[in-house]
């Protein structure tokens, strides 16, 4: 059984990430029917195209699987009788922009009703227009990405539109919840342009911490590129790993050459170090070379193309792809050991399911009761055995909703965000300084683990395991986001988990997934959009796969891990059953460009990097604005925009020249296009123009740094920053999340915790020890409050 069956779901979303969230729903059991317009939904009419069966919009066919369609027209009584008639027995309620949730829960109050849209119903940006490029200029995460000294690269598909569907599915599961709990539903709002933001908070609490940016070209991402005989590969290389590498690639004798032996001269002279790694390699195949790398742990990843995806040894080892109707559709974002996905049909034909009512919902008991607490989660309890990003972005998303996480570091091995093991760097701390506690300075860990508790504990020593297993007995859910076998070793695994607790939630967030020939591989954000075919869709003409600077794949894992865990809990809360999670992040990446990746395969023909331009619109690209490294994104999707934005340069003429005249026309001559409107956006104020631009009618933004975002009037009317105060970092602001529940808020309640700090009262109030017990741990070694040497 699939853990949403019983639920009645009515998307009239209309949107990219409205669509994308019903399909989740959908894809876990709930009855979802599409309400479309009698012209079909607009998605329907939008790229890429397929070229077999009836050639539709494989972007429709990607978010619509398993669910029915039915069509009419609210506008008349008939149309308003039947919608309201569905809206009654909705548990879920998908609306488009604009529409006010209020109105459905008048309706319907036990109704979860959802709006995704591009900048929210109000505040300074809700008249905008939103494409892709638009949504990703703002965020932050585009300036990040491509080569420094040319224009920033907007990356590839709608990402930001399917990750603010995700984030609207993780909003409506917590809103189910706590509904099961109270007996009433919620309004649940997700803006597309807060959620791409919000996968760049890092990088924007370190601004706040002591002004620096993040850029392109970053001399401190210790990564570059070779290209082998089939493809290329991304290469990672920490400092700790050096001598690794070495042995991988047979160049020994250049272990301790000066020029490479120690970190600083390696960086100095990093473009000479991958060039004599490109000269090793040119001849290998790239999966040989990465096997060989990660063999000695030395972290590297094929850039695939989507057609190698398709027949690829990793992905078939794992029957990733499955098909509807007998048509070619992508494998589960996550997989639940109890409740798995369940595919009921190919997306459906309009209006193929008119005349249709759905079973009338059964209320499920509920007690009645307040939450507990802040958030709709608020009692529950997360174990967190994570490092870095991925793991703990899902931690820190519960907690936000209102559980209780609680971290566990080792003393001999502390969360990767903490500690740099790389040169030592002041970015990472406020105003420069590291302080006598660096590690609780960091502003990657900060702004990572908000909300939670610190325990650390060795769990190489007995009383370590000791408390871990007692930990797991009063917790609700489990979160790691190491390799594979990790929770096994530790004796751990769920089977063990649940002789322990019966009802526990165990999530594990793999790269490559728990099996197949990489699922021992190691990654990062990065590899993994080599490894999904994204890299190869970014890039400039003509050259390498890029990926996205700041990595846009950890925080989409946190999320996808998340809502995960949701559904877990959704099923758990109905019928008392725990369950096994696992989150193959590279597959959960891969819905986000599933369009393109159903394209390429139907069409054999894999995308090339190719800028910022689209075939479906031009100009479409970022232009350079007055300052240094400053850059506006316009975009003319229709011809009514390219007029209008020939018009706010004052050169109407181009409009008629029949150079530009058309789309095609423009595409054919985009590289003049470009110059003529580069030489007028160079003395523009990025902000002003895209400003005058949106009042025309034309797509456009400031490619926003860290440094605009913490002064974005946009995220501060969205109260998308709350200050904290660090006993060790200080007071700051605090980006937030986009997720945003009317009736049980998440909110950002403390700052993220000091090493240890919690050591005394997870062993005394949470499990309570006696004092003589906590004695014996602490005398165990077990427990720390400073990490040790070497660690």
């Amino acid at each position: 059984m699939s853990a949403l069956v019983g639920l009645n779901v009515v998307d009239l979303s209309e949107t990219v990430g409205g669509q994308y969230c019903a399909r989740l729903l959908a894809d876990f059991g709930a009855e979802v029917v599409l309400v479309e317009p009698p012209a079909g939904s607009a998605l329907r009419r939008m790229p890429p195209f397929g070229e077999a069966g009836d050639r539709g919009s494989l972007l429709f066919f990607h978010l619509n699987t398993g669910k029915r369609s039915v069509s009419l027209d609210p506008g008349s009584a008939a149309g308003r009788k039947a919608l309201d008639e569905l809206l009654r027995s909705a548990d879920v309620a998908i609306l488009p922009p604009g529409s006010e949730p209020r109105d459905v829960l008048g309706l319907n109050p036990r109704c979860v009703a959802a709006v995704v849209s591009p900048f929210g119903a109000d505040g300074p940006l809700a008249a905008w227009k939103g494409p892709e490029i638009v949504l990703q200029a703002l965020s932050g995460m585009m300036h990040n990405n491509g080569a420094h000294g040319r224009e920033p690269l907007h990356g590839c598909g709608r990402r930001a539109s399917f990750a603010a569907g995700l984030a609207a599915y993780v909003g409506i599961a917590a809103a189910l919840f706590a509904r099961d709990r109270t007996g009433l539903g919620q309004a649940v709002t997700v803006d597309e342009a807060e959620t791409a933001a919000s996968m760049c908070f890092p990088y924007v609490l370190q601004h706040i911490y002591n002004g620096t940016v993040k850029g392109r070209g970053d001399p401190n991402i210790p990564a570059g590129q070779v290209r082998c005989r089939d493809g290329w590969v991304c290469i990672w290389i920490y400092n700790h790993r050096w001598s690794a590498v070495c042995r991988a690639l047979g160049l020994e004798h250049i272990e301790r050459d000066e020029r490479f032996g120690a970190p600083i001269p390696r960086r100095a002279h990093w473009a000479e170090l991958f060039a004599i790694i490109q000269d090793k390699v040119a001849d290998l195949r790239a999966e040989d070379l990465v096997a060989t790398l990660q063999r000695e742990e030395v972290i590297a990843a094929k850039a695939y193309r989507p057609t190698e995806l398709r027949g690829g040894a990793h992905l078939t080892s794992r029957s990733y792809w499955d098909t509807a109707e007998g048509r070619l559709i992508l494998g589960p974002p996550w997989r639940l050991g109890r409740t798995p996905r369940r595919v009921r049909s190919a997306a459906p034909r309009l209006g193929a399911d008119n005349g249709w009512a759905p079973t009338p919902a059964v209320p499920r008991p509920s007690s009645g009761a307040v939450v507990p607490g802040p958030g709709p989660l608020a009692g529950l309890r997360v174990l967190e055995l994570t490092t870095a990003w991925a793991g703990p972005m899902a931690g820190r998303v519960l907690g936000f909703l209102g559980a209780e996480p609680i971290h566990v570091e080792s003393p001999t091995r502390v969360n990767s965000w903490r500690l740099n093991k790389e040169v030592p760097n002041p970015i990472n701390f406020p105003d420069g300084v590291p302080g006598d506690r660096p590690y609780d300075r960091a502003f990657h860990f900060n702004s990572q683990n908000v909300n939670k508790l610190s325990c650390i504990l060795d769990l190489k020593i007995r009383e370590g395991r000791d408390i871990i297993r007692r930990l797991a007995a009063v917790s609700d859910v489990v979160i790691c986001n190491f390799r594979p076998g990790t929770l096994a070793r530790l004796g751990l695994d769920y089977d063990s988990l649940r002789r322990i607790r019966p009802d526990i939630i165990v999530a594990e967030l793999p790269a490559f997934g728990a099996e197949g020939p990489m699922a021992r591989y190691a990654a990062l954000g990065p590899t993994m959009e080599m490894s999904t075919g994204m890299s190869g869709m970014i890039g400039y003409p003509g050259g390498q796969p890029e990926t996205t600077g700041p990595s846009y794949l950890d925080p989409i894992g946190g999320f996808n891990a998340t809502a995960a865990i949701l559904t877990a809990l959704l099923h758990r809360q109905r019928t008392g059953e725990g369950q096994y999670i696992e989150v193959p992040q590279v597959e959960a990446a891969m819905q986000l460009i599933g369009p393109e990746l159903l394209a390429a395969i139907e069409s054999g023909r894999d995308p090339e990097p190719n800028g910022n331009r689209s075939p479906y619109a031009a100009p479409h690209d970022a232009f350079p604005a007055r300052g240094d490294d400053q850059w506006v994104a316009i975009a003319a999707e229709t011809e009514a925009e390219w007029r209008a934005l020939c018009g706010v340069m004052g050169q109407a003429d181009l409009a008629v020249d029949p150079r530009f005249a058309t789309l095609a026309a423009r595409q054919e001559n985009i590289g003049v296009l470009t110059a003529i409107i580069a030489d007028w956006t160079r003395a523009q104020d990025k902000h002003a123009v895209a400003v005058r631009l949106q009042a025309a009618g034309v797509p456009a933004a400031p490619v926003q740094t860290p440094h605009d975002l913490a002064r974005s009037e946009y995220l501060a009317h969205r109260g998308f920053f709350t200050v904290l105060e660090h006993p060790d970092a200080g007071r700051h602001p605090h980006p937030g999340l986009p997720v945003h529940l009317d009736a049980t808020p998440g909110s950002q309640r403390r700052a993220a915790p000091r090493f240890g700090a919690d050591n005394r009262h997870v062993l005394c109030d949470i499990l309570g020890l006696t004092p003589a017990e906590i004695a014996a741990v602490e005398a165990s070694g077990a427990m720390a409050t400073e990490p040790r040497p070497g660690a």
